[in-house]
């Protein structure tokens, strides 16, 4: 690396604006981390020590209540995983521009 794009770097490691990306990306990170994992270890130990929960019929209909829970599970992925380019886009996307605007 050329000391140009030493004295990049270290202005950005500086900026305020970076440190604040750090944190917010942390943060929504490890909340995103947390939820999934509820989620899902919800799903095994539910189906780990009361499997016959899920093979119970919903009402009056054939389906079970496990291929229910699953496709709560499924979609909750595609929820979470919306909801984080979401705040990406909306969040973290500005703050990298002011980054690169400002260092540049």
């Amino acid at each position: 690396m050329t000391t140009s794009d030493d004295n990049i770097l270290s202005s950005v490691h500086r900026h305020p604006k970076y440190q604040q990306l750090l944190k917010l990306r942390s943060r929504t990170s490890l909340a995103f981390f947390i939820i999934t994992a509820v989620i899902y270890a919800g799903f095994i130990l539910t189906l780990a020590y009361d499997p016959e929960l899920f093979s119970r019929p919903v009402g009056g209909m054939t389906i079970s209540v496990g291929v229910i829970t699953g496709v709560l599970v499924a979609l909750s992925a595609v929820i979470l995983i919306a909801a984080y380019v979401f705040i990406s886009n909306r969040i973290f996307d500005p703050l990298i521009d002011d980054i690169v605007r400002d260092v540049s």
